[in-house]
């Protein structure tokens, strides 16, 4: 296709596609890049985020003026190394790519709430400086400060993502030994999620403003023994946490409502 992009989603997985088909849903041009190539089609094109070459080709490919980048990225293994390499790499390689003239485009950058150091609790907005003590935290903090040197550019903070099989395995026995009961869950179900990146994107798209941070979570945080309790018939509700690490969002009157509030909605679907 020679028409110039309107979005490119790097690291176009499960959540970045299913981001892709909302967004052509609207008309939109989308350009998904990945490693693994995906035959006959071509609004996907296979690069290596992690090579600096392969950021070369990706500037020869043509983007609307006011094109936005969504950048979803995930580390191939749970250690240090990987981490720094994908997100803190990846976000540098994206500042510098976006800091060429003429080429100023707008950001979303996908990152998580585990920036916050364990020993933080309390509610967790926007305005709650991250204090990370652990390295998985550094390396997401680290690409975060990356982007916020961008012009354009919002960070989103997802809590832990889930749809209606992740709330399956909590009938578990097993898996419920590897959870603290006392934890506060804090979630938003993935087709949130989604909403929310294309919320994001549209906005950029139309001139909107939109937040330089902004949090993604549902309105249902709560401690795990709270949604044992409701899924095994213990409890006709889930009751929302009082205490611990309370995830919110300061903005959630600016994006679209909630499908899954509270993952008692899930359950209680069809």
């Amino acid at each position: 296709m020679s028409n110039p992009w309107d979005i490119v989603i790097l690291g176009c997985g499960q959540l970045g596609g299913n981001l892709k088909t909302a967004l052509e849903a609207e008309k939109i041009h989308v350009l998904g890049v990945r490693r693994t190539p995906v035959p006959d089609d071509s609004t996907f094109i296979s690069l290596d985020l992690d090579v600096a070459n392969d950021w070369e080709q990706l500037a020869q490919v043509p983007l609307a003026p006011n094109a936005v980048i969504v950048a979803i990225v995930t580390p191939d293994a749970r250690t240090e190394d990987a981490y720094r390499q994908r997100y803190v790499g990846v976000s540098e390689r994206l500042r510098q790519f976006v800091s060429v003239p003429g080429r100023e485009h707008a950001v979303i950058w996908v990152s998580s709430t585990a920036v916050f150091g364990q020993h933080q609790s309390g509610i967790l907005d926007e305005s709650v400086q991250p204090e990370p003590d652990h390295w998985r935290g550094r390396c997401l903090r680290e690409a975060e400060q990356n982007i916020e040197r961008i012009q354009l550019a919002t960070v989103i903070r997802f809590t832990g993502l889930y749809n209606a099989q992740s709330l399956i395995r909590l009938q578990d026995q097993e898996f419920r030994e590897q959870l603290n009961s006392k934890v506060v869950s804090n979630r938003i179900h993935r087709e949130d999620a989604v909403s929310w990146l294309n919320a994001l994107a549209c906005n950029y798209l139309q001139k909107t403003p939109v937040p330089s941070l902004i949090h993604g979570v549902d309105m249902g945080s709560a401690p795990y023994q709270e949604i044992y309790n409701f899924v095994d018939g213990v409890s006709s509700a889930i009751r929302p946490a009082t205490a611990g690490r309370i995830v919110n969002s300061r903005y959630r009157d600016r994006m679209p409502a909630l499908q899954y509030p509270t993952c008692e909605a899930v359950i209680n679907s069809p």
